[in-house]
């Protein structure tokens, strides 16, 4: 099943990425006041949280990790969103009961710039990305919804992926 949302969050992504880049650059950038100043914001921080989760994590890059956040161009997001899925579809072909269970030590700042420390298995922290996603597509279809404009959803009962 984590190989399957694993899928379904990176096939998914691609319409959010489509319909951001569907906005005129002043609507995407424009500061609305939410979890990340823009619309772009948001769909850049989901990025940075895959960049960060799969891939600085689990080779133990955390202190040198490429934060995926700034004035991109919609070529470099497109980038950015391919390397992504590749890097997304190689650790859900590589999925394992072993694999799941292997634990990571992750290190980082809370949001009062305070240090820590913990320890997650990878089957968490592919839960942790689901829950994390959700949260934001929510947040950018909230957006999407106030400047009339169809949020991209795709119910998880109507993929392919669906068991």
């Amino acid at each position: 099943m984590a190989r399957a949302w694993i899928e379904w969050l990176e096939e998914t992504r691609r319409g959010y990425l489509e319909k951001l880049l569907e906005l005129a650059p002043e609507e995407r950038l424009r500061d609305r006041g939410a979890s990340f100043p823009s619309i772009q914001d948001i769909f850049l921080h989901i990025l940075d949280n895959n960049v960060w989760w799969f891939e600085s994590v689990p080779k133990d890059r955390q202190e040198t990790h490429p934060e995926v956040k700034g004035a991109l161009s919609p070529a470099e997001i497109r980038r950015v969103v391919g390397r992504i899925a590749r890097t997304n579809r190689a650790l859900a072909r590589s999925l394992t009961p072993a694999r799941l269970d292997r634990s990571f030590v992750i290190r980082g700042v809370q949001g009062n710039g305070k240090p820590f420390e913990m320890r997650a298995n990878l089957r968490t922290i592919i839960w942790h990305m689901v829950e994390e996603e959700l949260q934001h597509r929510g947040e950018m279809n909230a957006l999407f919804w106030q400047m009339d404009t169809d949020a991209p959803t795709r119910a998880w009962f109507s993929s392919s992926l669906a068991e």
